[in-house]
């Protein structure tokens, strides 16, 4: 694999990205609310365990949970479809550049540019807190980020999975939106219509929890943020009692790391036949 290549696909991607106005009006609306959520966030005393930066990350999580993983698993599943509905994804493999370079470099450039307004989003929002005098440790706020960061690649790949298997754009953005209400918006509704309707115990409704990207990261945040997990309820309590308060957050950002490899790792695959079919 040639890093040149690598590189210059990335970079169109990011550039066609930045130049994107929906992308553009995304970064804005996300950076807007989350210096809305600033303001809101630093009125009145603390609230159930935060302040400062912890209560700012805190009041991110929702505003992340919403934007990050729709911007990000529709902007996968258009990523290679769109081309192949236009015709360009041939035009480009017939430059002296191979599918591993334009997959890396695909995925690599729609990423950063994804960090890049997660990050504008959590900077000026923690610029915020710090010219307010806001107090609380610095540490929990970075490791929100990062695992937003880590959340935009889960859905990126799942994005880029939806996107090999799709032949339209259309079809892509259909079914990614689809998903992205699945995880997002029925999560919670599906894994309590389970648990009472199959009877689950705590194990299992924790287990049941861990097969949702959106709903680990929710978990792994609270637990950075604040070490009163019983907010999470039984399951959290569970969780921690089980494996420890560390045990889990690594437990739960290792799951973050498998959902953003497997998908990535098998859209891969299915990219790779699908241009030895063309051939």
């Amino acid at each position: 694999m040639d890093t040149k290549n690598v590189f210059l696909i990335m970079r169109k991607e990011a550039g066609e990205s930045l130049r994107n106005r929906w992308f553009i009006l995304y970064t804005l609306c996300f950076s807007a609310l989350a210096l809305l959520v600033l303001l809101f966030s630093t009125m009145g005393g603390e609230i159930a365990g935060y302040s400062g930066f912890g209560r700012t990350a805190a009041s991110l999580i929702n505003l992340v949970l919403l934007f990050v993983p729709l911007i990000a698993v529709i902007t996968g599943g258009i990523s290679i479809s769109q081309e192949r509905e236009n015709g360009t994804l041939p035009y480009l493999l017939s430059h002296p550049i191979n599918k591993n370079e334009i997959f890396v470099g695909k995925f690599l450039g729609i990423l950063i540019t994804i960090w890049f307004s997660i990050l504008l989003g959590f900077g000026l929002a923690g610029l915020g807190v710090a010219i307010r005098g806001g107090e609380g440790e610095i540490s929990g706020y970075l490791l929100t980020i990062i695992l937003s960061a880590l959340l935009a690649a889960c859905f990126l790949s799942i994005g880029f999975l939806v996107s090999v298997y799709s032949g339209k754009a259309s079809k892509a953005i259909g079914i990614s939106v689809f998903l992205w209400l699945f995880f997002i918006i029925l999560g919670d509704l599906g894994i309590m219509g389970t648990t009472v309707a199959m009877d689950l115990g705590i194990k299992q409704v924790f287990v049941l929890a861990l097969l949702n990207p959106a709903e680990v990261f929710k978990i792994a945040s609270v637990l950075v943020l604040s070490p009163r997990f019983e907010i999470l309820g039984p399951v959290g309590v569970y969780a921690v009692r089980t494996f420890g308060q560390q045990g889990v957050f690594y437990l739960l950002f290792s799951i973050m790391i498998l959902w953003a490899l497997i998908p990535l790792g098998y859209a891969y695959l299915v990219f790779t036949r699908f241009r030895k079919e063309e051939k």
